[in-house]
């Protein structure tokens, strides 16, 4: 099983670190921050703050299912978020380039433009509903303060991947006001001055205590996991991968008995077996002359894949295949035994399982150092757990 690069990590029972991010400019909960956070509060502590944090959270969750149900954009928004961005981008100059853009702006101002229509069109970058007007411009203002697309645009940069996902045209109104509700909470809260309040003051020992604790146990694992621990899992990898029998083969499908021995007849009377996909299959493999690539036996229906399995390189089936599909006309290309990627193509991986094997070890080997003991809800030392009792067999 693959493991997230970052890694959960358990401490005491049922309690996990995930992470919690502190944005100075803005009030920003993730769901899982605030999982963890209430876990370790005290019950009249969650009481008192579950409603704020709820609160705080339900945009970005609705957010969240929304992307769900729109999908179906054209285009996603990641590319579309960059295009914004360079929207952005295009209306400021570089910083080295500042002194060519005031000697180019000077003959500029000297010309009138010639067609004052076209010269007040704002330059846009996209097409249709993906267009966006080059520049910063003001998308809400709260009283006098204004908010800028790039601040919004910068907000969707924190946002799940999968709400990332959403088209940009859907997004875009939800982080808006997300980004107004977190200035809002942010200016009532500054005004609250509770920098010194018991109950901030509690949950930030809290925060700063899994944050600690993240920090040491990434670091240990970092210096417990070397190149060769990930050389190893590779090799690892590639002996599990050459046990696994693949066969190359083509097929062709018809509706009918008849048919597929029809297409045997016509193979045994030495018929190319690619002419006859052609004229016989009704499978979208056709039009790669019925080609399947490699498998392995579990990646195919069982009757299909015993038939395909039992033939020679080169062989076809003398017989009609039945399978819930119709009825197939098999010939095997090649067989080989499954090869291993590139190390490079899966160095993240492994690393990250190596990350997951390393931590295991360490929590147990510190549990040993520690001298853990163990007792059950009463007390007292929990006894071994007994297998179950085997029936014997009535004669």
């Amino acid at each position: 099983m693959i493991m997230p690069t970052t890694p959960f990590i358990p401490f005491g029972r049922g309690i996990t670190v995930w992470y919690l991010w502190i944005r100075s400019r803005d009030l920003h909960i993730n769901l899982w921050g605030y999982r963890q956070m209430t876990t370790e509060l005290p019950k009249e502590t969650k009481k008192s703050t579950m409603p704020m944090l709820l609160g705080a959270v339900v945009i970005i969750a609705g957010a969240a299912a929304g992307g769900l149900f729109m999908m179906s954009g054209k285009q996603t928004a990641p590319a579309v978020t960059d295009m914004a961005a360079n929207a952005v981008q295009a209306e400021a100059p570089a910083a080295g380039d500042s002194t060519k853009a005031e000697a180019a702006a000077e003959p500029a101002q000297a010309e009138a433009p010639q067609d004052q229509a076209a010269a007040d069109t704002p330059k846009v970058i996209g097409e249709g509903d993906s267009a966006i007007e080059v520049g910063n411009p003001v998308v809400a203002k709260i009283g006098d303060v204004q908010i800028t697309r790039s601040e919004v645009l910068d907000f969707i940069t924190t946002l799940p991947e999968q709400v990332r996902q959403m088209p940009l045209q859907n997004l875009f109104p939800m982080a808006r006001d997300q980004v107004i509700t977190n200035k809002l909470i942010a200016d009532k809260a500054v005004k609250a001055n509770l920098d010194s309040d018991p109950e901030v003051q509690k949950m930030l020992d809290t925060a700063k205590s899994q944050i600690v604790r993240g920090v040491y146990v990434d670091r240990e694992i970092k210096a417990a996991v070397s190149e060769d621990d990930i050389k190893k899992a590779y090799d690892e990898l590639s002996a599990e991968l050459s046990k696994v029998e693949e066969t190359r083969a083509r097929h062709i499908l018809v509706d009918s008995e008849e048919k597929a021995r029809e297409v045997i007849g016509k193979l045994e009377g030495g018929a190319k077996f690619e002419d006859l996909v052609k004229e016989y299959s009704s499978d979208p493999n056709k039009s790669n002359d019925g080609d399947l690539g490699y498998f392995a036996k579990a990646d195919m229906v069982p009757e299909f894949a015993e038939a395909a399995f039992a033939l020679g390189v080169g062989q076809y089936t003398k017989d009609p295949v039945k399978t819930q599909f119709g009825f197939h006309v098999i010939k095997a290309e090649d067989r080989r035994a499954r090869p291993a990627p590139k190390f490079e193509d899966v160095r993240p991986q492994l690393e990250s399982a190596v990350r997951q094997r390393k931590l295991v070890e360490m929590i147990k080997a510190w549990q040993v150092e520690a001298k853990v003991e163990r007792f059950d809800i009463n007390g007292k030392t929990e006894a071994a757990v007994a297998p179950a009792p085997v029936e014997e067999k009535k004669q």
